[in-house]
């Protein structure tokens, strides 16, 4: 009985010291994300809310298509994972990025088809901190994504494509201007 009350306290010792406190509360910011993918549409435009503490930046947010036909509908999310290896104090600071994009795309065509894309991608990029919390950044990231098809056409071949059954690769640019509270 007396070893796991030891091994106990000593687990929890570990949350009262010093070494398990840091200085920097996380905060929130927003962040523009335009993302250029050619698999789904040439441009889409993420405005997000971000939260970052230390070294971390998480994204998440809503996508616009400002290039669209009458005949289409696109609906998406995306979420990002940046880690600064040297932090954000820098005027011009280098971060690996994790990406992770679902798309909803309803064609309205001759045989209308309806797809859904799951893209998660990684890649690595920079900021250049303009003023007191406000930057400019670029990545390049590259990965695999799977659609799901669902379609009105009669041919049976090219009716439904379900989830995972393709995968395939893709290289995807962003450019984002964000502010960062302090």
């Amino acid at each position: 009985m007396k070893y796991p009350i030891l091994i106990a306290l000593t687990c929890l010792f570990a949350f009262r010291s010093n070494g398990q406190t840091h200085p920097s509360r996380g905060k929130f910011g927003f962040v523009l994300n335009s993302s250029l993918n050619g698999e789904v549409y040439p441009i889409r435009l993420v405005p997000s809310v971000s939260y970052y503490t230390g070294k971390n930046q998480f994204e998440l947010g809503l996508g616009l298509h400002p290039i669209l036909t009458k005949k289409d509908r696109i609906l998406s999310c995306e979420m990002n994972y940046k880690f600064f290896p040297n932090g954000t104090a820098n005027k011009f600071n280098m971060f690996l990025i994790t990406r992770f994009s679902y798309v909803n795309l309803a064609r309205d065509s001759y045989y209308p088809a309806t797809y859904n894309y799951l893209f998660l991608n990684g890649g690595y990029g920079f900021e250049i901190n303009a003023f007191k919390g406000a930057y400019v950044g670029t990545n390049i990231s590259t990965g695999a994504f799977t659609y799901q098809k669902s379609s009105q056409n009669p041919y049976l071949h090219y009716s439904k494509e379900r989830l995972f059954n393709e995968i395939g690769i893709n290289v995807a640019f962003q450019f984002c201007l964000g502010y960062r509270f302090k």
